[in-house]
Order: C-alpha cells, then structure tokens, then sequence
C-alpha cells in the first residue's frame, strides 16, 4: 500500500535565515546558464542523484509558487519554489511528503566566477529527534555526490542544457 504525503510548516527565508544548515558547493567549468537549464530538466535530476523522478506540476515560466513532485524510490516529495531568481537561485521547502519530517527547505544558487559557475547548495531538515540530522545529512550526500555527476552530465550533452 503506498504512503500518503503529509503536510509539513510552511517555512521560507526564515527558515533558511535561522535555521543550522548544510551545504555544498561544486564549481562548474560552463556558464551559468547551462547548469540553470539542466536544473529546469526534471529528468536530468535522475541522472544525478538518487531520484526516480521528478515532475514538473506547474506551467512554465516558473516563479514563487511553482510546484512539482520528486519521487525517491517509494518516497514522494511536493516541494513548492518560495524563491525564484530566474537563472541564478531557486528555493523550496518540502510542502507535503511521506519523510519523516516535519519541515524542509532546500536552496540552489549559481554564481558567475572565472571560467564558469559555482552551484551553492543549503539545505535543512527537522524532524522528531535525531531524524531531521538524518535527513539533512543524506540530503547533503546526495548533492555533494551528485554534482560531480551533474558536471560529467552536462559536459557529456551540452546541446541538451544550452
């Protein structure tokens, strides 16, 4: 029987403001604009993390708002974007899921620098007791094993992400 998401706090910049998070950063050797575009490509996430799937549930042009489902094996994530700097940052917190969690954000930010880009990830996770370090530590693995990934994605299919 699948599980059915629950709702989770409305959290946002506040949350990100107060809130001890963990981070990773992977500089890319493309500009800014192709890894922005392999964020926007929902299957490319699968590429490279551990995600089965990631849908899209609102209408281009994404903004504040946006919404869309990420799946993780059994595990399902609504996430909605609180923060969208078109080609430089967007931002979401974990709407609804079957994590045990009670909030989630998650926060991408591209930065120009000398010969590309850098992709700056934090995140967070609370939950009941020692879960929400839990969470937030495979969150972390995840991107820091991925980006590397990304990186290898992007240059394999540049024409896909320009």
């Amino acid at each position: 029987m699948a599980k059915t998401p629950k709702a989770h706090k409305q959290v946002g910049e506040e949350y990100l403001a107060t809130a001890k998070q963990a981070s990773a950063v992977h500089r890319f050797p493309f500009p800014p604009q192709m890894v922005w575009n392999a964020l926007l490509d929902g299957p490319a996430w699968t590429e490279w993390l551990p995600i089965t799937k990631v849908t899209w549930t609102s209408p281009r042009p994404f903004g504040p708002g946006t919404t869309r489902t990420v799946e993780v094996g059994a595990e399902v994530i609504e996430e909605t974007f609180f923060a969208w700097d078109e080609g430089k940052r967007m931002a979401f917190r974990f709407e609804r899921s079957t994590l045990p969690v009670s909030a989630a954000v998650e926060d991408y930010r591209i930065v120009p620098v000398e010969g590309g880009c850098e992709l700056r990830w934090s995140g967070k996770a609370s939950a009941p007791l020692f879960l929400g370090g839990i969470v937030t530590g495979q969150l972390t693995k995840g991107l820091v094993d991925g980006m590397p990934k990304l990186e290898a994605l992007i240059a394999k299919q540049p024409e896909r992400f320009k």
